[in-house]
């Protein structure tokens, strides 16, 4: 039977992203569904748009209520549903690993396949430890991002970035820590859509986000490295890859290298759709 893939993004971002992909998908025949996890494709606020900084510094957020059981349940019923229609591949980009793993854990009888994009998969700690190991050390994104910041993640309970906000030099910044492939033009079109608010429980009492051995562990996985990527480096990447494959040295990793950024790939999608297309041929000539 064909899969139907679904797709989870990443931090800051929404189901929109996966729009161009979605459409190269579908003209080589697959089925897909791009998620919005809580607190996203809602749009933005007045002073957000207008930027009134005075005014959207002070803005509460839903994101300091949302919890991680919260991105869980959302990629669970998405998967419960889908499997109506046939096998599930659940496709995970960067943040969006988190709650893709502890849906593995969950309902790893509902899924076919979890496919990681330079995503994270914690498996020896928890997840907000992983950007303080050397592995990280050579990460573009939090230099990129620091002067963006609005408030005191801390205290809010949830980390605000005012993308919009960014002046020129900011921008190239951003855009060679995310998606230095893309042209100024290109990259824009990634920042107007991104999402200023994100959620601040990457530590402490999250551990149910690790993979679990006897569940996630007995899902065929693959991991999609982005060799060109400096938001998450490739020694970050293999991080994950090298914890899960010894977690479950029966049921390693199947990697593919794709050249790309960390986000370079939405806009140009060839390459990430012949993995998945190959994917998808590979399981339905194992299935009969």
């Amino acid at each position: 039977m064909i899969p139907t893939f679904v797709f989870v993004h990443g931090s800051g971002s929404s189901a929109h992203s996966w729009t161009a992909i979605q459409r190269e998908m579908a003209a080589r025949g697959h089925r897909t569904l791009a998620i919005d996890l809580p607190g996203r494709g809602a749009g933005f606020t007045r002073a957000y748009h207008e930027q009134d900084l005075e005014t959207f510094a002070a803005e509460p957020s839903m994101m300091s209520d949302v919890t991680a059981g919260d991105f869980v349940r959302q990629v669970v019923e998405a998967v419960q549903r889908m499997r109506h229609h046939g096998p599930v591949f659940l496709v995970a980009h960067s943040f969006g690993g988190l709650p893709v793993t502890a849906a593995a854990n969950a309902v790893p009888e509902l899924i076919d396949r979890v496919v990681y994009i330079a995503a994270q998969c914690p498996v020896d700690r928890a997840p907000g430890e992983y950007p303080a190991s050397p592995a990280w050390s050579s990460s573009a994104l939090f230099p990129a991002t620091a002067p963006l910041l609005v408030g005191d993640p801390s205290r809010q309970g949830f980390v605000r970035v005012n993308w919009r906000g960014a002046d020129r030099a900011q921008r190239d910044a951003l855009r060679q820590a995310i998606a230095a492939e893309l042209t100024e033009e290109e990259f824009l079109q990634i920042v107007v859509t991104s999402q200023p608010d994100e959620v601040f429980w990457l530590t402490g009492q999250e551990w149910d986000l690790r993979a679990d051995k006897d569940s996630w562990g007995r899902i065929p996985r693959t991991f999609v490295r982005l060799t060109q990527d400096r938001s998450m480096p490739l020694a970050a990447q293999d991080l994950y890859i090298a914890e899960g494959d010894a977690l479950t040295p029966d049921n390693p990793f199947d990697v593919h290298d794709l050249a790309s950024s960390h986000a370079g790939f939405f806009r140009r999608t060839a390459g990430l759709a012949a993995i998945l297309d190959a994917l998808s041929v590979r399981a339905g000539a194992g299935s009969r």
